[in-house]
């Protein structure tokens, strides 16, 4: 699997939020907006299937979502991803946990 290269990105006015991001080869810009000290992690889910959480808990909020998704339906019976792992900095500078799944694999 080809890492994928998130960047950390301050939305217009706002001190306590970024925007996890990355392009995408598919052409798509996901960008998954963190709210500094949440414990919700951000997530975006990409045209193509990539998806992606960013902040606390990241990995943990993915897994289940991916769960959710297969048990109510909106992935077919046995769809497989495989999973990676990033960090970027916030502008507060604390590096936060990228979670993210490839699907195919």
């Amino acid at each position: 699997m080809k890492e994928i290269k998130f960047q950390a990105r301050l939305p217009k006015q706002a001190i306590d939020a970024v925007d996890v991001r990355y392009d995408c080869a598919c052409g798509c810009k996901p960008a998954a907006r963190y709210e500094r000290g949440s414990a919700q992690s951000g997530s975006q889910h990409c045209c193509c299937g990539i998806v992606h959480f960013a902040g606390a808990g990241a990995e943990a909020q993915l897994r289940l979502y991916l769960q959710a998704r297969q048990a109510d339906g909106r992935d077919e019976p046995g769809k497989r991803y495989e999973f990676g792992h990033a960090t970027v900095k916030a502008p507060w500078d604390e590096e936060l946990p990228v979670a993210y799944a490839v699907p195919g694999a």
